[in-house]
């Protein structure tokens, strides 16, 4: 479930808003900004920028390409702009943040808002390390190519599928609630806790539409718009404990994950290093191991092998971490393992012995290559490939 997949009514409501907005005045965004304003108030701790188009180093297409790494499943708070698989805006932490890539096919990013306390320098520093972009992908991917005849035949369909360093907390409520769960209401669900727990920021869709450009919009379209959409922080753990209760959490929509959402964050906050819930997970990130941070989330409600994988690989620097899924496990049994054809489900017992055999394969880093072979397996990306290339559909484990 964890794909790419945005259905064409969800890209074209985007491209709506988007595009309509563009062609309101300025007078009528600041209305808009102001209305959004009295009914939350706002991070005390945020401001607005102004800030242009920034150049992000050294990420050129074969280092990144956005389709391939922001809709992909790893994170839930990317939205695309237009129809556009080229630009997409989002939050990280306490910035509002668009990312495109340009004719060239370089990427550049605009941040809309940042700490107060903090400079242009931090946004650099910030959406580089969300990025992972010291991390050369195209030496990675070479190295890869060297040790496995499937990965040669698939890198130039999945150059610049980069894996993404979020902030733990997020990554981990997030994969909550992609238990059982198609990706369109996991953002659902995830919108829904930054509303309803985060913090409002001093940015709406009106102020990161001024970057839209379309001239065929319709006025009548743009009366329609709703451009006084805000943007939210994802909640820390301190404000899930503070506000939100499974009742309310069922009210919203989360069924069974509620009680997992309350649950988590109580063990995170009772924690046995007796750390801050911020400050544990910082620890499973720079001083566990992989394994011990993967049997470590393990013990919250809700957290299987596979969620613990997800938020290892995708928060907490464990470059090894497999999340075994359907899609997984038929490229696994296909290319690698055929002896676990007859598996009746993926174990953990099966989870171990595909991460085993990816990292002798591919080394440490072997996560990243999973990755870009997961989004081989992506069905509008897998219908691109040659046909000797795509993973035959067979039955999978129940």
């Amino acid at each position: 479930a964890l794909s790419r997949i945005a259905s064409t009514h969800q890209r074209a409501l985007h491209s709506l808003r988007a595009r309509a907005v563009a062609h309101a005045s300025v007078a009528s965004r600041r209305g808009a900004h102001s209305r959004v304003m009295t009914k939350a108030h706002a991070h005390s701790a945020v401001t607005s920028t102004d800030a242009n188009w920034v150049p992000l180093r050294d990420m050129h297409a074969d280092e990144l390409r956005l389709k391939y790494t922001l809709p992909t499943g790893q994170s839930f708070r990317w939205r695309p702009r237009g129809s556009s698989e080229s630009d997409y805006v989002g939050v990280i932490g306490a910035r509002v943040v668009r990312v495109r890539e340009t004719v060239n096919g370089d990427a550049e990013y605009k941040v809309y808002c940042r700490p107060a306390s903090e400079s242009d320098d931090d946004d650099d520093r910030v959406v580089r390390d969300y990025f992972n972009a010291d991390v050369s992908l195209v030496d990675m991917h070479a190295g890869f190519a060297a040790n496995d005849a499937r990965f040669r035949a698939l890198a130039p369909y999945v150059g610049g599928s980069r894996m993404l360093r979020q902030d733990a907390s997020e990554c981990l409520f997030s994969f909550i609630c992609s238990s059982n769960n198609h990706i369109s209401r996991i953002h659902g669900m995830v919108e829904k806790m930054c509303v309803h727990y985060g913090d409002v920021l001093p940015v709406t869709a009106a102020d990161v539409a001024i970057d839209d450009v379309d001239e065929k919009i319709e006025p009548e379209e743009a009366a329609a718009v709703k451009g006084d959409e805000a943007f939210y922080t994802f909640p820390s753990v301190s404000q899930i404990l503070a506000k939100a209760t499974e009742e309310r959490l069922r009210e919203l929509g989360f069924g069974y994950r509620a009680k997992f959402i309350v649950g988590a964050a109580k063990v995170l906050a009772e924690n046995p290093d007796g750390k801050s819930p911020e400050a544990y997970l910082a620890s499973l990130r720079d001083e566990k191991t992989y394994a011990e941070a993967h049997e470590a989330l393990m013990a919250c409600p809700g957290i299987g092998p596979k969620v613990s994988a997800c938020a290892c690989l995708f928060s907490l620097d464990k470059h090894e971490a497999i999340p075994v899924d359907t899609h997984v496990w038929q490229f696994a049994v296909e290319h690698y393992m055929p002896e676990l054809r007859e598996a009746k489900s993926v174990t953990p017992k099966i989870m171990r012995a595909v991460e085993d055999k990816m990292f002798d394969i591919f080394g440490p880093y072997a996560g990243w290559a999973h990755n870009a072979m997961f989004i081989a397996e992506l069905k509008s990306i897998k219908e691109s490939l040659p046909e000797e290339l795509r993973t035959p559909r067979r039955a999978t484990p129940g």
